[in-house]
């Protein structure tokens, strides 16, 4: 069964990579890797985040180059990569091969919108450990209003998520198929029914999660969750065995909130790499280049991780970045809470 706290940390678990940064302030390498394979997307939300990056080269990754970055992930310890980025993963035509080269490495995850998830490109699902669609729409007209396609794309989307379902039963694969939506003002009317088609299809989660402004995005939004909170209400009902609600309520009160940390911690753990093999610092500020450190060809993973430049950019990052410019909600948030406790103890922490 899988951890549904999707507002936790899971650092506790590798307490080897923690106290190697306790001790010395760093890592030997990162624990978990985001990857774009694919710098375009077939999607327009009227939300998305990235829009000031997405399409923006259209660089597809090259499995010569993936195998790179896989051998060099491996050296460097890294145990988990998630398949997604600032483009849609399935518009890669080597995704599969991709996929593989990363299962016989480490474990892997994707998250899609599942537009373009053909029959052809079905079996990458077997090499996962969970695949996630984000579906932002509740009905044709509705997701065609959020995601910028045409009404069609939503039932060939959820027919997409039938077939990986149909898969996972019929081969009895272990990965987990999970369902995301960003609640807005325009799809939470839709929410309920929604997710009653999703369980009906027999998906394993769906997600209700809260938007998240990008500093650097040209869409710019303000939502008060205050008044969506209820909807956790009306979902619960259609929990059951096989198939969960995950309402990430704390996540949508601490929206807009200031951090509790001074300092990000996180860097240490998590790599962001592009289609084009660019190595960034953090994955929020991707094309800036005060995170940039490195490009695999040019110098191996282990060279670029060790190496002199992420160092000036790890330094910067924690002495003289301001958090004030970070992402609301950054996905290192939990972490870096953890961390900063761990690095700075309150009273009575020893009364475990």
């Amino acid at each position: 069964m899988f951890d549904p706290d999707f507002d936790g940390q899971k650092l506790m678990f590798h307490p080897d990579r923690v106290a190697q940064w306790l001790a010395e302030g760093k890592t030997s390498g990162p624990l978990y890797t985001e990857l774009e394979i694919s710098n375009r997307c077939n999607c327009r939300c009227l939300f998305c985040g990235v829009d000031h990056l997405v399409n923006g080269t259209g660089t597809i990754m090259a499995p010569d180059l993936a195998a790179l970055v896989f051998d060099g992930l491996a050296e460097l310890g890294n145990r988990s990569v998630m398949i997604c980025g600032n483009g849609e993963p399935l518009l890669n035509p080597d995704v599969v091969e991709i996929v593989r080269m990363a299962a016989a490495r480490m474990s892997v995850s994707m998250t899609t919108n599942g537009v373009a998830l053909s029959p052809e490109k079905l079996s990458l699902i077997d090499e996962l450990e969970w695949i996630r669609f984000s579906i932002n729409g509740c009905d044709p007209e509705n997701y065609a209003l959020v995601h910028g396609t045409g009404k069609e794309v939503f039932t060939r989307v959820l027919a997409n998520v039938e077939s990986a379902v149909a898969r996972k039963k019929r081969l009895n694969l272990a990965v987990t198929i999970g369902t995301q939506l960003v609640l807005l003002p325009e799809n939470e009317s839709g929410a309920v029914e929604l997710a009653r088609r999703l369980k009906a299809i027999g998906v394993d989660y769906f997600s209700i999660k809260p938007y998240s402004q990008h500093p650097l995005s040209r869409n710019r939004r303000q939502i008060d969750y205050r008044g969506l909170l209820d909807l956790e209400e009306r979902l619960r009902p259609l929990e059951e065995d096989g198939f969960s609600i995950i309402f990430r309520a704390a996540a949508m009160q601490r929206a807009g909130t200031a951090k509790s940390y001074r300092s990000c911690r996180g860097i240490h753990f998590i790599s962001f790499i592009t289609a084009d093999g660019a190595v960034w610092e953090c994955n929020v500020f991707a094309g800036d280049d005060r995170f940039a450190v490195g490009k695999v060809g040019e110098q191996t993973l282990p060279e670029i991780w060790c190496g002199p430049v992420r160092q000036r950019v790890v330094d910067f990052i924690e002495h003289d970045f301001d958090l004030g410019q970070c992402r609301d909600l950054c996905r290192m948030e939990a972490c870096n809470r953890y961390l900063w406790r761990l690095e700075n103890p309150r009273p009575h922490d020893n009364f475990i």
